[in-house]
């Protein structure tokens, strides 16, 4: 949010999700594609940030603040995967828009959002076979039907 309202813009709405917080920009103000690059990268670099504030608080003791530094950090990571919700996926699109044109900038972040969600489909089948855990099945799934709407 602060990036936004840095770069002149407004916030219309926030809502907190399973896979993160969504920010909804006011268009009152487009934004550059650098702009946009550089909005989406602040929230990555919010939950490194996050991470990085933990991991010094736990030193003091608080072992909670570990698994604070790990959920914030794998957050972070997740959000830079190149797939059109997430960052790294709007990420990809602004330079890809930047430099062949806004048609191959969401033909070819499409593409990339399909893939990301059929690879995620297929780790997530190997850890569901290797120790029961189902979450990568969920993100990939919630991939293909964020890729489905648009």
């Amino acid at each position: 949010m602060a990036a936004i309202h840095l770069l002149g813009g407004r916030v219309m709405a926030f809502r907190l999700t399973g896979v993160g917080a969504v920010i909804v920009p006011g268009r009152a103000r487009l934004f550059s594609y650098g702009e946009e690059c550089l909005i989406a990268l602040a929230g990555p670099a919010a939950s490194v940030l996050l991470a990085l504030g933990a991991a010094a608080w736990g030193q003091f003791g608080e072992g909670e603040a570990y698994l604070l530094t790990g959920v914030s950090l794998a957050l972070g990571v997740f959000n830079l995967l190149p797939a059109a919700p997430l960052d790294g996926g709007r990420t990809l699109r602004a330079v890809l828009s930047r430099l062949a044109g806004p048609d191959v900038g969401e033909r070819v972040c499409a593409q990339v959002t399909l893939l990301t969600a059929w690879g995620l489909g297929g780790l997530g089948l190997w850890a569901l076979r290797a120790n029961g855990n189902f979450t990568l099945l969920l993100c990939a799934g919630w991939l293909l039907v964020c890729w489905a709407r648009e």
